[in-house]
């Protein structure tokens, strides 16, 4: 800031407000911030609300232009319709007793591109990188309303430095001074026909040829020439005005790795950013993005920025097979079409890696369900039916065991019947034919007592014996008897 006004010129120009003095009672002039072709910058106070502003108020030659006037009028309409951060916002629009228009602006400390490289002279790529991105954030705003800039350059790209909610200082790109933008579809009687706008090392060969229909990829070729020389240190051309002009509009700019150590793919996005010809350029700033982005340190509002602009593109473009050769090369041919920038970012991932957000990768996905087949899983009926069958099943198999269980008692209780001898028979007969006969006396035995059972059918003549209880077998019927000699025992026919 200049207290007593810029080296070699007076602070109090006829017209100009004094130092202490307030405008239309409200702002407080404190001191002079600076001063460009057309304009000084004051910084000032809102006497209601306390609070810092810039003020940017036309010299008074330019003020009796009635052009210029218009056109400063025009930058106030343009920016206040612009709602980025990255943008200097603009607070309200008066003019001085006087007659001098102004623009109140917010307050922003730091300092703007140009300084920044006169101090350091080039910046890393990383960072220089982020500058850009956040520079292409505040036009991609602007040209989605029909602003073009035109004028962008270093000392148009003010670094703020701002906090955030954690009382981190955070260096934001602000784009200023749109005096000389256009809108996309308005009359252009403000600059006329041949008109040159802008400064001339920044400006494309549309521009130096003051073709009139120059759009948002004029604003493409100055952030490229500006992404150059914050990593060269230097200009893509050199030589006073009329010599720069000659070499923008009928040479190719010098390769960037001359006079930087950047990749090869980084250096092709610059250089098709920086196309003679407005079609072999990238077609809009959104494209701008998502080269640069895997250039970006993570972490950064740059970063950020080309994550978002990431997220928010769907679907591909389709390239030609030039293009997937320039891309499996790495490296992108002058004479490029559009979609060259595509190749170009492409040939970053492949070399650098893909950005931060990629790195993540996806969450795995949640593993579906298996379902088994209709046929394989069972209905509620056929449930009930398999349950009827078993129980079926266990009454049929109790009963075939209750079966074997009787079968068994049987087979045993045959084992233990004798057949009767011929001395027992012929008393059996006796006793029938001849009831009053005396039966013979009992014949004591040691064995067990043996009872005769009733005839029936099919066991006339038979004697049963329980079972010794010895498991040394069993005792004949009549092997004790006195009549007559011992039968010779026979076996048991056998059931089973």
């Amino acid at each position: 800031m200049y207290p007593e006004g810029p080296p070699g010129r007076p602070l109090h120009e006829e017209g100009l407000p004094h130092i202490g003095t307030t405008l239309n009672g409200k702002y407080e002039i404190v001191g002079l911030l600076g001063e460009g072709g057309m304009a000084f910058v004051y910084e000032a106070k809102h006497q209601r609300l306390q609070q810092r502003v810039a003020i940017k108020m036309l010299t008074p030659d330019f003020a009796r232009d009635p052009e210029l006037v218009s056109r400063f009028e025009r930058e106030a309409r343009a920016v206040a319709r612009l709602r980025t951060k990255h943008v200097a916002r603009v607070m309200d629009v008066d003019t001085t007793p006087g007659g001098v228009p102004y623009i109140v602006m917010e307050f922003l400390e730091g300092r703007d591109l140009d300084a920044e490289l006169q101090a350091r002279e080039r910046l890393p790529l990383g960072e220089a990188v982020d500058y850009v991105l956040q520079a292409c954030a505040g036009m991609v705003e602007a040209h989605g309303m029909g602003i073009v800039h035109r004028d962008l350059k270093p000392a148009n790209l003010f670094v703020a430095r701002e906090r955030d909610g954690n009382d981190d200082e955070t260096c934001v790109i602000k784009v200023l001074d749109f005096g000389i933008s256009k809108i996309v579809g308005e009359s252009t009687r403000l600059t006329g026909a041949g008109a040159v706008m802008g400064t001339v090392l920044y400006m494309s060969p549309e521009q130096v040829r003051a073709q009139p229909n120059v759009d948002t990829r004029a604003d493409i070729w100055s952030l490229g020439v500006i992404l150059y020389e914050l990593v060269a240190g230097r200009a893509p051309w050199t030589g006073h005005s009329h010599q720069i002009a000659a070499a923008i509009v009928g040479q190719d700019p010098p390769d960037l790795r001359g006079f930087a150590q950047v990749p090869e793919a980084f250096a092709n996005i610059v250089r098709t950013m920086l196309q003679r010809d407005p079609a072999r350029r990238p077609s809009n700033i959104r494209d701008v993005i998502s080269a640069l982005y895997p250039f970006a340190p993570p972490g950064t509002l740059g970063a950020a920025i080309g994550e978002q602009v990431a997220v928010g593109q769907t679907g591909s473009r389709s390239k030609s097979a030039a293009l997937q050769s320039a891309i499996s090369k790495h490296t992108i041919p002058m004479n490029s079409r559009p979609g060259a920038l595509e190749a170009a970012s492409a040939a970053a991932r492949a070399i650098h890696g893909p950005p931060p957000h990629e790195l993540r990768g996806p969450s795995p996905p949640t593993p579906a369900p298996t379902l088994a087949p209709a046929s394989v899983a069972p209905s509620s009926s056929r449930r009930r039916t398999w349950a009827r069958f078993v129980l079926v099943f266990a009454i049929v198999t109790g009963l075939v065991g209750a079966a074997g269980v009787v079968l068994i008692v049987l087979s045993t209780r045959q084992r233990g019947v004798t057949p009767a001898t011929s001395s027992d028979a012929a008393a059996t007969t006796q006793a029938a034919t001849n009831p009053s006969a005396e039966p013979p006396p009992p014949v004591a035995s040691s064995g067990p007592v043996l009872q005769a059972v009733p005839p029936s059918t099919g066991t006339a003549g038979r004697v049963t014996a329980p079972a010794s209880t010895s498991s040394g077998g069993r005792k004949d019927a009549g092997a004790n008897r006195s009549n007559g000699p011992s039968p010779t025992p026979t076996a048991a026919p056998s059931f089973l």
